[in-house]
């Protein structure tokens, strides 16, 4: 079997597997740590050693023998800070007792253990009020410059810990959230992706993740790495929205963050049938939820796309379920769309685009002063995508903004009141030619009166 390799500062070198830090547990110097008495004692490194020579199978089917096990696992993790064998091993031994992996045959492809086993393993590194020490998981992921094997693993060790206990878990949504914006390495990211779908199982979690942007996080890496990009990837982002979309609190930062679009798109895409698969039950939760998302959905094309599925073969059933659900659902509530509903689709969206009937001066001739309902509700919510970042987006407000300002009554003092001046003249000076220049047309048209007799 070939070795998958890897480049690190410019040179190959081979990728950590389990099977290799395994195999690497005799070239610790686990003596000299005895020796030192400030690290380990021998009964500890004897039982790691009675584990390698007898399957962690064994060594765990005597639970006070495991409890010990567990303990100087997070022991190692602790004091052998320096030594990153030792480190890879622990974590990994530590990642094999709660993903229940076993030395005695294949490996699960998932990995993923059953709640209820879970919960029994995780009691091996509990104390008696069911908290665990999670400060050696967290100064792994929180190290610069720590090894990325260390730094998954311990990630996802942590969030198993985490998912079969009451502890916070405000310090591992921060990391996460952090590398999810992380434009380093895309390694980074994936840690940080594959944790959460592991985290995102604990109902709580889900409230902490929304707090920190955690919908808005997941949307901009959907959008920015397209239908094309790694099949995994897009699933495991969209896994963690299709948590989300369990939680009431949460719901509404899918239209906030133009998740729904994004949602969409994956769907007629079909980068691969288990994208779609959760692409579409998230679609379904948050259209069971809200109906002013099945507007969106409607306004995105989907029910085209879905007509079309219905008559597809679907190696999972569940595509099948979801495509004649959400095809109910869209069908019942089904109505032609004018201009307006289609521009405030858009806007919720968060997916302002050009080549529609909407951005031209005849819609804002007639439409214009819809925007005053509920406060100006619509306006503020265009005016907040001058923040987006998606240029084309951004371009597309201006233009809306300044028909706005040209066909509302009093409109340049509502929009300069509402802020939106000082958004403007930001853009005057982005780096992309077509911002400036709507920017500075839309400028135009809040400071000028009369300002079609100057185009």
């Amino acid at each position: 079997r070939r070795r998958r390799r890897i480049l690190v500062g410019g040179a190959a070198m081979e990728e950590t597997t389990r099977e290799k830090v395994l195999a690497s547990f005799v070239n610790v110097p686990w003596d000299d740590y005895v020796r030192a008495r400030s690290f380990l004692t021998q009964q500890e490194v004897d039982l790691m050693r009675k584990m390698q020579e007898d399957s962690l199978d064994f060594t765990l089917a005597e639970q006070d023998q495991a409890r010990d096990l567990a303990a100087a696992l997070v022991k190692v993790l602790e004091v052998i800070t320096n030594d990153i064998t030792a480190q890879q091993f622990a974590i990994t031994r530590i990642e094999d007792i709660l993903s229940g992996k076993s030395d005695l045959g294949p490996p699960s492809a998932a990995e993923v253990t059953a709640p209820d086993d879970l919960t029994a393993r995780a009691k091996l590194f509990q104390d008696g009020t069911g908290a665990f020490n999670d400060r050696p998981f967290l100064a792994i992921m929180q190290r610069t410059n720590q090894d990325l094997y260390c730094t998954r693993v311990a990630s996802l060790c942590l969030a198993r810990l985490l998912v079969a206990s009451n502890m916070p878990v405000d310090q591992f949504i921060s990391w996460a959230c952090e590398h999810l914006q992380s434009s380093r390495q895309s390694s980074e990211m994936r840690t940080a992706v594959t944790a959460l779908t592991i985290l995102l199982r604990r109902v709580d979690s889900r409230n902490e993740f929304r707090r920190h942007g955690g919908v808005g996080h997941l949307t901009r890496l959907l959008k920015t790495q397209g239908t094309g990009a790694n099949a995994q990837l897009l699933y495991e982002v969209t896994f963690c929205l299709w948590t989300l979309s369990f939680c009431d609190e949460v719901q509404s930062d899918f239209t906030m963050h133009g998740a729904v679009s994004v949602l969409v798109e994956q769907v007629t895409a079909a980068p691969r049938e288990k994208v779609v698969r959760v692409s579409l039950a998230t679609l379904r939760n948050l259209a069971e939820a809200d109906s002013e998302v099945i507007t969106t959905i409607i306004a995105c094309g989907l029910m085209k796309a879905l007509r079309n599925m219905r008559d597809r073969q679907w190696s999972d059933p569940d595509i099948k379920d979801d495509v004649e659900a959400v095809y109910t659902l869209l069908n019942n509530n089904y109505r032609e769309l004018s201009t307006f509903d289609r521009w405030v689709a858009e806007v919720m969206s968060r997916r302002l685009k050009w080549g529609s009937l909407v951005h031209e001066e005849k819609f804002w001739r007639e439409n214009a002063r819809c925007l005053e309902d509920n406060d100006f509700e619509l306006l503020k919510a265009l005016i907040g995508l001058l923040k987006s970042e998606d240029n084309e987006v951004v371009s597309v407000a201006c233009y809306d903004l300044g028909e706005f300002v040209r066909f509302y009554p009093n409109g340049r003092s509502i929009v300069k009141n509402l802020g939106a001046k000082d958004l403007v003249m930001l853009k005057i000076n982005d780096e992309e030619p077509e911002v400036q220049r709507h920017a500075l047309q839309c400028m135009s048209k809040i400071m000028v009166n009369h300002w079609e007799f100057m185009r």
